[in-house]
């Protein structure tokens, strides 16, 4: 296949479907989890088993654009040796050698409905966000002693079922083990893996901060070019870099869920007293990718927008969420300057937001500044509501306050599989930490009860703001605006 270098970990995953039935992988960022499966398990099935191949991944663009982008690639190369035909998504050498692949559903199985062959490969990419439905179907079709299963993905969340499965067997690979980054590292007393301590200064500037590459000190690139020649292996272009783990353990923290499911490649404990756990958020993020955005914009247009606001208090940044019927679109946050006019500038969030995607009802924190904020954006003959979550719930008996009902509502609609969630770009990280990272307790009444916030802030290292922005916009209701009976 003209495939230059493989490295161990590859090799490895690459021996196990060979030899055995399933093959689970919670693979760190960066490391080619697609290519292996897109440029080298795929085409070898097809064109030396003469099997069929069935990949499928959460989304259209992991499928098209990234697994299958590679198998493509892989196939141009080689298609002067290989024969067979090629499209978007599938594979032919003939009726038996040949591969397909599509977007799995949450909660429908049916693209894996009756499919048995002798010479079966079926490969779950990005497999933490497929969900028990799909998973129940690809396993069910493995019957055949010549059967095999691929999952292979980031450790986002436990209790998925990539991560049952991965608790009966797996291949662990984190970022220290590729060769790309392999030399720059050591694993000091505390089970960390930092820079050597010799490397430190041609890899950091005065400040802390990485250089790029090309600002490297000699003596790095000597122990890369070295280490390389030693191991026989060579550096891996757009594969994970020394950058990309040093920026990742400045901005998220050794320990934090990112760096353990991404540069550790293990699985974070969703905490049995999270409020929402992180595999509530992932396969919420997977029934929104069921339709494309337009199809969702079509069953939900008798749907207002809802809009929540977390106002910040000079410390903490604004956030803003927006929802339209059971889908979450939106969530972003603002600095805060700690002026006399950020309370306008987080009403303005709002009538920004208004103006792009529409009016709607708006639920506000107007707990201190929140209140400020609120005014305005009442005055601007808009429909606001206060939300006081500290005031009691509905439910008395069941919860202490309005804070704890409202955050359990968005829980049990998750756990229910009744929301949807939009991609949040840079900040879907950001929310599903900072639901997972808020916890809950019992009072001596046997209520449920929000921890008190400090604590939350000291487990994430700052304040859940997007977190709460989404739960204030989820429960937004458009009260009767005294201003507009006028």
């Amino acid at each position: 296949m003209g495939i230059p270098y493989l490295t161990p970990d590859t090799i490895a995953i690459l021996e196990s479907v060979r030899h055995n039935k399933v093959t689970n992988v919670q693979a760190s960022h960066g490391i080619g989890k697609s290519f292996i499966s897109g440029s080298v398990l795929t085409i070898w099935w097809v064109f030396a088993v003469k099997g069929l191949c069935i990949t499928t991944a959460p989304t259209e663009r992991q499928v098209k654009q990234i697994l299958w982008s590679e198998a493509r690639k892989s196939y141009g190369l080689n298609k002067h040796k290989f024969g067979g035909r090629a499209g978007e998504l599938f594979i032919n050498l003939n009726e038996d050698a040949r591969a397909f692949g599509f977007t799995s559903r949450s909660t429908d199985s049916n693209g894996f409905q009756g499919i048995h062959k002798d010479k079966l490969l079926l490969i779950e990419d990005e497999a933490c966000g497929i969900s028990p439905e799909i998973d129940e179907g690809a396993d069910s079709c493995l019957v055949g002693s010549n059967n095999r299963m691929l999952r292979i993905g980031n450790p986002l969340a436990d209790g998925t079922p990539f991560a049952q499965a991965c608790k009966r067997s797996h291949i662990r690979i984190p970022a220290w083990t590729h060769p790309n980054v392999a030399w720059a590292y050591q694993k000091e007393s505390d089970g960390i893996h930092r820079i050597k301590p010799e490397l430190k200064e041609h890899l950091f500037d005065e400040n802390g901060k990485v250089l790029d590459r090309e600002n490297w000190g000699k003596p790095a690139l000597y122990c890369m070019a070295e280490y390389l020649e030693e191991v026989k292996a060579i550096e891996i272009k757009g594969a994970i870099s020394v950058e990309w783990i040093e920026n990742a353990r400045i901005k998220y923290g050794e320990g934090s869920a990112f760096w353990e499911s991404r540069v550790e490649a293990r699985f974070p404990l969703d905490s049995g007293q999270s409020i929402i756990p992180r595999r509530y958020f992932l396969m919420a993020r997977v029934k929104f990718d069921q339709f494309t955005p337009s199809e969702w914009n079509q069953k939900l247009k008798r749907h207002t927008p809802r809009y929540g606001l977390d106002v910040g208090d000079g410390g903490d940044a604004h956030a803003l969420s927006r929802w339209q019927g059971s889908v979450l679109w939106e969530v972003r946050a603002q600095p805060t300057l700690g002026d006399e006019l950020d309370t306008g500038r987080a009403a303005g969030m709002v009538l920004a937001d208004m103006k792009q995607h529409g009016d709607g009802a708006v639920g506000v924190d107007n707990v201190g500044v929140g209140a400020g904020s609120l005014d305005i954006i009442k005055r601007s003959n808009i429909l606001a509501r206060g939300i006081r979550w500290g005031v009691s719930a509905e439910d008395k008996e069941r919860f202490a306050n309005l804070k704890a009902e409202q955050f359990w509502e968005v829980r049990e609609a998750l756990e229910k599989r009744e929301l949807a969630i939009a991609p949040l770009g840079d900040y879907e990280e950001e929310l599903m930490e900072d639901w997972a990272n808020t916890f809950y307790e019992e009072t001596a009444r046997g209520q449920i009860k929000i921890e008190d916030k400090a604590k939350t802030r000291q487990r994430l290292g700052r304040s859940p703001n997007c977190g709460d922005a989404a739960v204030y916009g989820y429960h937004a209701e458009p009260p009767i605006n005294p201003l507009l009976l006028t």
